[in-house]
């Protein structure tokens, strides 16, 4: 049951994510990165104040005592890694920038054999490798020679630090100390990554201004409620459940619940490389998530609540 609660939590953050690449792309010419990003968390942090400030008023000297992790957490996967995919939005397609994240379960994976955690058995790499081979097929339409035209750009490129960063984060959110819940952290660490988004923006050149109109105010909504407080909490929640090593592999639905979206919002058409895609994602995902616990329980022990 704790198996089932955590894969659907995985599982409602991989679709709320999968709108924040639409609502992004969709105001890359209306707010620059920078800000958009600001927006989103300081709106998040004034809804989850009321919600988590007793709490987090009352895990005062915890949150004092363990701030190098909440800094950490602030900077990579709030600050850094969001505005690194609104930046790489500007010029590269939601197509392009999916197809990069799903690299993440294999930099998870690789990123916990580096600093000692729990050592990825087979069935992982292999639920990565399928999972990985799904993406493509889905974000590719089936043509390999779609391929050839993902060159370089700077999209690709912030997308490829952007990847680094939420493995890092991730792996960070394992470190979770019993004493700060799951809220109170995230709360706790969207407060470093306002400071340096503030900073962020006072250095970079003036943004130009905008006008809130309904399609920009629906779209930040989104990113605020959806994409960011419901999505944080039930990452961090399926993160501290089951590990960062199989939770990791739940980025993978982002390119099919992106798909059907699309076909949902866009108009486009089912096609086969759909559904091959979504096989291939689910059965990666599968392999790893009927893995017995055990095999990765002593890296995340300290993760429980």
């Amino acid at each position: 049951m704790r198996n089932l609660r955590a894969g659907l939590a995985l599982a409602g953050a991989a679709l709320f994510w999968a709108g924040n690449f639409v609502a992004g792309r969709a105001l890359h010419a209306d707010i620059d990165a920078a800000t958009l990003n600001l927006l989103r968390w300081s709106l998040c942090l004034v809804l989850l104040l009321p919600w988590v400030g007793a709490k987090a008023w009352r895990s005062r000297q915890a949150i004092r005592h363990h701030w190098r992790l909440l800094l950490a957490l602030g900077a990579t996967g709030i600050a850094a890694f969001h505005t690194l995919v609104y930046i790489a939005l500007r010029d590269s397609s939601a197509i392009d920038a999916l197809l990069m994240l799903s690299l993440t379960p294999v930099a998870i994976l690789g990123g916990s054999a580096l600093v000692g955690g729990a050592r990825p058995t087979a069935s992982q790499w292999a639920g990565s490798a399928a999972s990985l081979l799904g993406a493509a097929i889905l974000l590719t339409h089936g043509e390999p020679a779609r391929w050839a035209k993902l060159g370089m750009t700077q999209g690709t490129l912030c997308m490829l630090l952007a990847v680094i960063l939420w493995a890092a984060y991730t792996l960070c959110l394992r470190r979770r100390p019993r004493e700060l819940a799951h809220d109170v952290l995230f709360a706790a660490s969207i407060v470093p990554a306002v400071v340096l988004l503030l900073g962020w923006v006072a250095l970079a050149s003036a943004p130009a201004p905008f006008a809130l109109s309904a399609r920009i105010g629906w779209s930040l909504a989104y990113i605020v409620v959806f994409a960011s407080l419901a999505g944080f909490l039930l990452w961090s929640y399926g993160v501290a459940a089951i590990g960062p090593e199989r939770a990791g592999l739940f980025v993978n639905l982002m390119p099919l619940f992106g798909a059907v979206q699309a076909i949902a919002l866009l108009g486009e058409t089912l096609r086969p490389s759909h559904l091959g895609g979504a096989l291939c994602v689910l059965a990666g995902i599968a392999v790893v998530g009927t893995e017995r616990q055990g095999a990765v329980a002593p890296a995340v022990e300290a993760a429980r609540p």
